[in-house]
C-alpha cells in the first residue's frame, strides 16, 4: 500500500509540475514605449497557417523592413534597432516567429520546420501588401532569411544575415561549435519541456550571462525573457524548430551565390556558431558584405546595438527605393 502511495504522490508531483507556470502575461510593447519613447504598433496578424504578433513602427507608406528574431529570443530582441530604422523613414515589422511569445503555437513539432517560418513571413508581407521587403535575421531568424532568399528570391530586396552563415558553408563545415549538444538536447521528447519547468528556464537565462559582454544583458532583459518563454508554456513549442535544424534548402543553386545583395555579420567570440562557417561564407558572398567583429559574440544585436544598427541602415539604404505594393 505504501509503495502504490508513494508512486501515486509521485505522479501527482510530476503533473504539478508539468501544469506549472505558462501564465506570464506582461506587457514588453508597453515596456519599450516607455523606455525608449517610441511609438509601437502592436497586432495580431492572420499570415494564412497562423496568426503571428508583430510589432510594427515607422511611416505606414515607408520602405518596408522586416526583423526576424532567433532562439530563444522574440521581437523584443529589436528594440534599439526598431527606433533607429523607424527614424530614418522605414516600416518595420519585428514579428514573433510561430511558437514565440504572443504568436500562435501550432501543436506538434512538424509545424516548425523553417519552410513553415518562411511561409509565415510571407504571408506577413502578403498581409501588408508589400510585393518585397527587406528582411534582417539573427540565429534561427538567420536560418529563415536564408530559406526566403533561395526559396522567395523575388519577394526579397535586400536581406542582413546575423551569426549564422550560408548554408553551404554550414555543410561544409568540419568542426562543431563549442556547445552544439544543446541541440541534440532540444530534440529529446518531453525532457527540455520537464526541465524548462523546474528550473530550466533560469538556466536559458544563464546562456547569455555566460557569452559577451556582461552589460548586454540586463537583469530586467533576462526576467522579461524568461516571462516570455513562460508565456503559455513557449518554451515547449520555440524548441520544436530543433527537430528541423539540418534541413537542406534544396532551391540552393550550384553556384550558392544570392541573387539580391546580402550582407553577413558575425561575432568571432560566436561559441554557438563556428568560425569555419563564417569564413566559408566569404566564397558565397561579395567581400564587403561579410563584416566579423572580433570583439562581439553571438549577442552581438545586443552588445552593440547602436553598430549593428548603423550596419543594417547604411546597407538597406544602398538600394533604398520608392515603396512598392501590391
Amino acid at each position: 500500500m505504501r509503495a502504490i502511495i508513494a508512486v501515486m504522490v509521485f505522479i501527482l508531483a510530476l503533473l504539478a509540475i508539468w501544469y506549472s507556470g505558462g501564465n506570464s502575461d506582461f506587457d514588453g510593447v508597453a515596456y519599450v514605449e516607455k523606455q525608449t519613447g517610441s511609438s509601437l504598433d502592436s497586432q495580431l496578424v492572420d499570415v494564412g497557417e497562423v496568426n503571428l504578433h508583430v510589432v510594427f513602427a515607422g511611416p505606414a507608406d515607408g520602405e518596408p523592413i522586416i526583423l526576424i528574431h532567433g532562439f530563444p529570443q522574440f521581437w523584443y530582441l529589436w528594440r534599439h534597432h526598431i527606433s533607429m530604422l523607424a527614424e530614418a523613414g522605414y516600416r518595420v515589422a519585428a514579428p514573433d516567429l510561430r511558437g514565440f511569445n504572443r504568436s500562435d503555437k501550432p501543436a506538434g513539432k512538424a509545424a516548425y520546420e523553417f519552410k513553415d517560418f518562411a511561409r509565415d513571413i510571407i504571408g506577413l508581407m502578403d498581409s501588408q501588401q508589400w510585393a518585397n521587403a527587406n528582411v534582417v535575421g539573427h540565429d534561427i531568424g538567420a536560418r529563415v532569411t536564408w530559406q526566403l532568399i533561395f526559396d522567395a528570391p523575388e519577394r526579397i530586396s535586400r536581406a542582413v544575415v546575423v551569426s549564422v552563415g550560408h548554408p553551404l558553408a554550414f555543410e561544409a563545415a568540419t568542426g562543431e561549435s563549442d556547445v552544439s549538444w544543446y541541440r541534440t538536447f532540444l530534440q529529446l521528447p518531453l525532457i527540455p519541456e520537464f526541465f524548462s519547468r523546474v528550473g530550466g528556464l533560469s538556466f536559458l537565462a544563464n546562456t547569455f550571462r555566460g557569452e559577451g559582454m556582461e552589460s548586454s544583458f540586463s537583469e530586467e532583459d533576462i526576467e522579461i525573457y524568461k516571462k516570455a518563454w513562460d508565456r503559455d508554456h513557449a518554451f515547449d513549442s520555440m524548441i520544436g524548430v530543433y527537430s528541423h535544424f539540418d534541413a537542406v534548402i534544396d532551391t540552393i543553386p550550384q553556384d550558392g551565390v544570392p541573387s539580391m545583395p546580402v550582407l553577413f555579420l558575425y561575432g568571432l567570440g560566436d561559441v554557438y556558431i563556428s568560425n569555419e562557417v563564417a569564413l566559408g561564407t566569404k566564397q558565397y558572398l561579395s567581400e564587403q558584405h561579410v563584416k566579423i567583429y572580433p570583439k562581439l559574440s553571438h549577442w552581438l544585436l545586443e552588445e552593440d546595438p547602436e553598430m549593428t544598427g548603423r550596419e543594417i541602415l547604411d546597407f538597406i539604404s544602398e538600394g533604398i527605393g520608392p515603396s512598392t505594393s501590391f
